[in-house]
């Protein structure tokens, strides 16, 4: 009875919510909710702001290319350059806050495209502590992975929705230009959230002593033939593809569909009410998505996510009114809640075991009584293994790599004669031809 009590406890335990029962995600989750919020505000009015103050379409472009970099540089250098987790999240909101600042009081659309570096820099961080968290939760990697993101999503959703209205607000209370509204808006933000990050922070505590102790041990060194190893399997050869076309897809249409959308007559405010719109339903179904692909595996939503999000992404030229923005950006929304579960699910199912046991000589000086000081060694044996929240950055790394490619090409296409919606469409195809390659990944035991 005793043995069938507990069996009855941990299945019930399982049944809850990962974000009721672990405390760690809920502390994530408001940390990167509010991170996101701020970033995804700013990243909205970017382009607005650009061409403001005398930008062009094609330097938006590379702005999210610098962006790109900068996540680069948070997912590579900075997560190893910050052992300590929780100092990792609060050097990512002190990044986004240079972003809101920069935007507060800079005229130049050079200094503008350079803080997008920081901005970048700031999600690389939180995407790789995302993965680490996850990874160690095995049992419930989609849920966490689904429910991180899920506040990642949320907080830019809201950013998205409200910075329209609030610039709109802004310029009609004081009766100033949309450029002087931006600026005035990222004052605020700068004022209320640098308070707001040295409160949050506090909360994280205990998120190092989670990740120490589930961690493998660090033994100073890495073996990057390992890691190589790994990457050249076939099932992580298909998933490098999808990143690389997913990510690039994205660098070539996104950072000028505001734009896009504005010129076919739709307002600022009632973009950013789509997006928000859009951007909830993605956030909040990866609550719920990543309990299936827990459930089901990660390859048919993977495929189906895809290929639903190439067909919408063609049809957004096409978005002549609030409504058909609304409902394309809702159902894209639906179809990518299940992209960043089942893709980061399936890096981390699909990295293969990969291991290496090698010594070191240890030297130090003996001394018993009556003898001399000598000086004697020994060979210290240890196993190094490469954990799969490192392959997962790597595929994410080169996913972002992928973005900038994207970007610069979108930029360069924009100078040679092509339009924004050139872009769009160029970018639906690419989704859908990623959307045939999940096809190719081996079904995995774990969903057997």
């Amino acid at each position: 009875m005793i043995g069938q009590g507990n069996r009855l406890n941990d299945t019930n335990q399982k049944s809850r919510w990962v974000i009721v029962r672990e405390p760690i995600v809920q502390k994530v989750f408001i940390l990167v909710f509010t991170i996101s919020l701020i970033a995804g505000l700013l990243r909205f009015l970017f382009p607005f702001q650009m061409l403001n103050l005398g930008g062009t379409e094609s330097l938006i472009s590379v702005g999210s290319s610098l962006s790109s970099i900068g996540q680069i540089l948070g997912l590579i250098i900075l997560s190893r350059l910050l052992s300590s987790q929780r100092t990792a999240l609060s050097v990512s909101g002190i990044l986004v806050a240079i972003f809101a600042l920069v935007t507060a009081f800079s005229f130049s659309t050079n200094l503008l495209l350079i803080s997008r570096i920081a901005e970048g820099a700031g999600t690389g961080l939180l995407a790789i502590i995302i993965i680490r968290i996850s990874s160690d939760l095995e049992e419930s990697r989609g849920e966490t992975v689904g429910t991180l993101l899920a506040g990642v999503f949320l907080g830019s959703a809201l950013g998205q929705g409200f910075s329209g209205l609030l610039v709109g607000q802004l310029a009609a209370i004081y009766a100033i230009t949309q450029t002087e509204a931006i600026m005035l808006l990222g004052t605020i933000l700068s004022a209320i959230y640098i308070p707001l990050q040295i409160v949050f922070v506090p909360i994280t505590k205990g998120v190092d002593n989670y990740y120490i102790t589930k961690a493998d041990i660090n033994h100073g060194h890495r073996h990057y033939r390992l890691i190589l190893k790994q990457l050249v399997s076939k099932n992580l050869l298909v998933l490098l593809g999808i990143y690389l076309l997913y990510d690039f897809s994205h660098g070539i249409y996104t950072p000028g569909l505001s734009i896009m959308i504005n010129n076919n007559g739709i307002p600022l405010d009632q973009i950013g009410l789509g997006y928000f719109i859009g951007d909830t339903v993605w956030g909040a179904s990866q609550l719920f998505t990543g309990k299936l692909v827990d459930r089901i595996g990660s390859i048919a939503p993977l495929s189906l996510s895809l290929v639903a999000k190439g067909i919408l992404v063609l049809l957004y030229p096409y978005a002549a009114s609030f409504l058909v923005l609304t409902s394309l950006l809702a159902m894209a929304g639906l179809s990518e809640g299940f992209l960043e579960p089942a893709r980061n699910d399936a890096a981390m199912e699909h990295t293969p075991g990969a291991q290496t046991i090698h010594s070191h000589k240890h030297y130090f000086l003996g001394h018993a009584p009556g003898n001399p000081f000598s000086l004697t060694r020994h060979d210290h044996e240890h196993a190094h293994r490469s954990g799969s929240d490192e392959i997962v950055s790597i595929l994410q790394s080169l996913g972002i790599i992928g973005f900038a490619c994207g970007s610069f090409g979108g930029g360069w296409l924009l100078f040679q004669g092509f339009t924004l919606m050139n872009l769009v469409l160029i970018g639906g195809v690419f989704l859908i031809i990623a959307g045939i390659l999940p096809s190719g990944l081996g079904w995995s035991k774990r969903h057997q």
